[in-house]
């Protein structure tokens, strides 16, 4: 729903948010009382998603972010949703006291708010942000947008979101006993292991994004390309405190 802060009850900005120009990089800025706010999304990533879907999510920002990063229907997302696990979006966005970052397309909101639950709601994978932003521009509540957003077809789309983050998950999981000590080899402070890992990467084909990105951003042959490829390292790891050692078979 479209609301300005004049139309709000509540006081805006209701605190300032100048202080976290070093975290966005850009000079934020309220919204003036008469300017619109849009519906605006929020892409969780896998876990915060699986937390979502089942009713466990107590907090809307990434565990160590000061602030929670939303956007428009506008913003062109970087990468490709492969595991459709869908995003959320804001029908009274305002409620958060969202502030411009200084970017285009994105806004911010102290990480320590969040709102009523029946003004937020989960948006399957694969509909785009701005037909989805024209259903909902006049939606104020998540029973209206089971509505908009096709009843039934909504609720089995959930369902088969929740299936599908948890299957993804566990893949997730699995492949990461090997990943993670693989790319804490590739990003750590001794050079020779660095060149360890690059060198068994090369050999299975990994490129660092293989390793960096986030799981459901890499498609399913991707995804069973990197399990393979890390099922033939033998890591062994020593407490980060007092160095790490890693040993590749190559």
């Amino acid at each position: 729903m479209v609301e300005t802060p004049a139309d709000l009850d509540a006081r805006y900005p209701d605190g300032s948010l100048r202080r976290f120009r070093y975290h966005t990089g850009a000079p934020l800025r309220p919204l003036a009382q008469d300017e619109p706010c849009p519906v605006l999304f929020r892409d969780l990533g896998l876990d915060g998603m699986a937390l979502y879907l089942d009713d466990k999510l107590t907090r809307l920002a990434g565990p160590l972010s000061p602030i929670t990063y939303l956007r428009t229907a506008d913003y062109a997302e970087p990468y490709a949703d492969h595991g459709a696990i869908g995003r959320l979006v804001f029908l009274r966005p305002l409620l958060l006291a969202p502030w411009h970052s200084g970017v285009p397309h994105i806004y911010v909101a102290d990480a320590r708010r969040c709102c009523d639950p029946a003004s937020f709601g989960f948006v399957p994978g694969g509909q785009p942000s701005p037909a989805v932003e024209a259903a909902l521009r006049d939606v104020r509540d998540t029973r209206e947008l089971r509505e908009a957003l096709g009843g039934r077809e909504y609720d089995d789309a959930v369902i088969d979101t929740r299936e599908r983050v948890g299957a993804l998950g566990a893949s997730l999981a699995a492949a990461e006993v090997n990943a993670e000590p693989l790319r804490r080899c590739l990003q750590g402070a001794d050079p020779a292991l660095r060149d360890q890992a690059r060198a068994f990467m090369a050999k299975e084909g990994l490129g660092e994004h293989d390793l960096c990105a986030a799981w459901h951003h890499l498609s399913p042959e991707r995804r069973a390309a990197v399990t393979a490829a890390v099922a033939g390292m033998d890591p062994t790891m020593l407490a980060a405190a007092r160095g790490l050692t890693c040993r590749l078979r190559l």
